[in-house]
């Protein structure tokens, strides 16, 4: 029993050292890696310090395949992105819209719209009631005639831009 314990006790310390063994390389790996990566922003701060090396390294990476289709998926993922997110406000700005039962009464033929419009006139109450929620869904639809104006001049843009 004691030789069993006593077995143990060495396995456990042989696993703690080599768990201690094992950490201390990470750290060493981990400052080698910051070490080279330093060494690696200061060189390359060096060298675009300097004006000619510069205008020398943006040259070269102008001409180079590899950035230059990384420039062009990066512009076409920039504007897929903005497509996206004029699509959805508009989806947004529509559903609003639709929610709040403007749809139905600009859908209304005209005969019964009018019709409407002669029963109101017999409540004076009804009638100021009806006039501000005419000039809410006027100022409604001028702020939706903003947004799309605006929505389609930067999609205008896009598609300028993608020429």
């Amino acid at each position: 029993m004691a030789k069993e314990t006593k077995e143990k006790m060495e396995n456990q310390e042989e696993t703690e050292q080599q768990n201690q063994s094992e950490e201390q390389d990470d750290r060493q790996q981990t400052q080698i890696n910051m070490a080279i990566l330093g060494g690696v922003v200061g060189a390359g701060i060096g060298l675009l310090s300097s004006p000619e090396t510069s205008k020398k390294v943006f040259g070269s990476l102008s001409q180079s395949e590899i950035v230059k289709s990384a420039g062009k998926e990066l512009r076409r993922t920039a504007q897929e992105i903005i497509a996206e997110q004029a699509m959805a406000a508009l989806r947004q700005t529509a559903t609003g819209y639709l929610d709040k039962g403007n749809i139905a009464s600009l859908l209304a033929p005209k005969k019964k719209r009018d019709k409407e419009s002669n029963s109101e006139k017999d409540s004076s109450g009804e009638n100021e009631l009806n006039s501000s929620q005419y000039n809410e869904l006027k100022e409604e639809n001028k702020n939706m005639n903003d947004q799309l104006q605006r929505i389609e001049e930067m999609l205008n843009q896009l598609i300028e831009t993608k020429k």
